[in-house]
């Protein structure tokens, strides 16, 4: 009740354009986690994202009727629905190109001192121990392809040695 209570003073002093940039921001966040979603969720939950992302029509519609304490509650639950999960896996996805990049250049220096590829990557040692299992390695005859992922096992990022290219498959 306290923070309702703050939010009002809040717009009543600040007044319209504060609540403004602040539902916009919100609404600009929701959009980027909406598509960051399809690289880190795959196409399937990114719709998921998006159908919540329509659900911003109920703040606009509680701004149009003047109501907006309730319009920026609407506003911060659906952002919190959305904005913290996306912002976690997006760090991640980072994290996870990096420890990739590493990899890469680990399993490229085995090869020049051994003449082949590692058979796996068990010898690795990872910056961040809690990524192993987001890893995969696939020895094939002269290639191997090194595959990740970061919030579900069917969104995959896979690195071919063959075509020295990184590739991408949503769910």
């Amino acid at each position: 009740m306290l923070l309702l209570n703050r939010m009002k003073l809040a717009l009543n002093n600040k007044g319209d354009l504060n609540f403004k940039i602040i539902l916009i921001s919100l609404l600009f966040l929701e959009l980027l986690s909406c598509y960051f979603a399809y690289f880190t969720l795959g196409e399937v939950k990114q719709f998921l994202f998006i159908l919540i992302l329509f659900l911003n029509v109920i703040p606009f519609l509680f701004y149009y009727l003047r109501k907006k304490v309730t319009s920026l509650f609407f506003a911060f639950i659906i952002g919190l629905v959305i904005i913290p999960y996306q912002s976690f896996l997006v760090f991640k996805w980072f994290t996870l190109k990096n420890e990739s990049a590493t990899l890469i250049a680990y399993i490229d220096n085995y090869k020049s001192k051994n003449g082949e590829f590692p058979e796996s990557i068990a010898d690795y040692s990872f910056e961040n121990q809690k990524l192993t299992r987001n890893f995969s390695y696939h020895l094939q005859s002269n290639d191997y392809r090194l595959y990740y992922y970061i919030g579900t096992k069917g969104t995959t990022h896979f690195y071919s040695s063959k075509i020295n290219k990184w590739e991408y498959y949503p769910d």
